[in-house]
């Protein structure tokens, strides 16, 4: 299919240029320098997009980058470890990092937070994105709940920026402060867990009737809070991670120096279980057991989560000690890097908008000879969403010039 051609191709392409290989018996020093650290975000950028064109209806009816359709949260827990160990290795080297941490690192995130409400507005209003009553609009402009339904990771960021700050401020030592950041990770995954999908907890027992997500207030709407939604959650621990990476760093390619290949085939067999154990339980347990009969689910999302944690646990270790023998860096994933975040939160306005290219649910999505109109699709989205993510970047520039001064 042109779209499998094009996205696979290309995609090897992007990850394939730019390799460099350390030298027999050695180790590369700069495996985690901004360079190769942001390559590597650019290509979990790629692939989060990948993730969400999958999930268009007439992807769904196809068999094109269907692959993608599955691994979204690896790709945002690359995002999580990657902040961890930037905070760590900043605040280490960087005198008085913190004092400056909100204006510098959270205020960016904010306004990103509260420009990206404006276009979602503008967007929902045009375009009848969905039904919007007064208090639904208040709340979503204050962000109290997500006008964008892809918007959940600066939410989530900020926490984990937040928790770090406080906990580096106030703990007498590294070990401590990451406990208390690895706490307030636990914590959201437990919400999750408790929380479900819908407000359950609203008037229980409103949701076992035959039509009651027809009748439902949007509150009472499958996703419609903050939390509910695994998404949220999944790829979470990752920022710890990056943070006991970073703190035991030397220890780590002190390990690693020594017997490299023989270590590295024992991360790989590892990494493969902790796939195989990952992929097992979100197809055969899953998260969303409320809708098969069996309530809210909490023990079927618990194993589930767990599992997943030890899927990118292992696969976050691999790729990293991968990067001790091989490293790859080039313009386009750099380019991507740079506009990762404006990119990804400007993804749902050029996704829907251009719907009426494949149809415009799953029922009546069209799927053409050769499935060329799926690669129009692609192509007009990709170059939508950079257009968007351009202009939104240049607005959250002047905004945050206008509050610093």
């Amino acid at each position: 299919m042109l779209v499998s051609i094009l996205v696979y191709g290309l995609t090897l392409a992007v990850f394939l240029w730019g390799s460099s290989f350390a030298k027999a018996g050695q180790i590369k020093s700069d495996y985690l320098s901004l360079e190769n650290s942001n390559a590597t975000k650019g290509l979990a950028c790629i692939g989060v997009f990948l993730h969400h064109v999958s999930q268009n209806p007439a992807f769904q009816n196809s068999a094109d980058i269907k692959f993608f359709e599955f691994i979204g949260f690896i790709f945002v827990g690359i995002f999580f470890f990657y902040s961890g160990i930037g905070l760590l290795k900043s605040w280490k080297s960087k005198p008085g990092y913190l004092d400056t941490f909100f204006k510098k690192r959270m205020l960016p995130i904010v306004i990103a937070i509260y420009v990206m409400n404006v276009f979602y507005a503008v967007f929902i209003y045009i375009a009848k994105y969905r039904e919007m009553d007064a208090l639904r609009w208040v709340l979503g402009l204050l962000n109290i709940i997500i006008l964008n339904d892809q918007s959940w990771y600066p939410i989530v960021i900020l926490i984990m920026y937040a928790a770090f700050r406080l906990a580096f401020k106030k703990c007498k030592t590294t070990g401590k402060a990451i406990f208390v950041v690895f706490l307030v990770a636990l914590a959201q995954l437990v919400l999750f867990c408790s929380l479900g999908h819908f407000a359950w907890w609203i008037d229980y027992g409103w949701f076992k009737g035959p039509q009651s997500f027809a009748t439902a207030k949007w509150y009472q709407e499958i996703c419609a809070l903050w939390f509910q939604g695994e998404w949220w959650v999944n790829s979470t621990l990752c920022f710890v991670m990056g943070l006991l990476w970073a703190h035991h760093e030397e220890k780590l390619i002190a390990f690693f120096s020594k017997n490299y290949w023989p270590k590295f085939i024992a991360v790989t067999l590892l990494m493969l279980g902790g796939m195989y154990l990952g992929f097992y339980a979100m197809f055969s347990i899953g998260y969303w057991t409320e809708f098969a009969g069996h309530g809210v689910g909490r023990l079927d999302k618990t194993v589930t989560l767990i599992a997943q944690q030890v899927q990118l646990a292992t696969f976050i270790t691999f790729i990293t000690v991968l990067k001790f023998k091989w490293t790859r860096s080039n313009k386009v994933l750099s380019f991507f890097s740079s506009i990762s975040l404006e990119f990804y939160l400007m993804q749902r306005i050029a996704l829907n908008s251009l719907l009426f290219i494949t149809g415009t649910d799953r029922e009546t999505a069209i799927i053409k000879e050769w499935h060329w109109n799926l690669m129009v699709y692609f192509v007009a989205v990709l170059a939508a969403n950079l257009v968007l993510a351009f202009v939104y970047k240049w607005i959250n520039k002047r905004v945050y010039k206008l509050l610093v001064k």
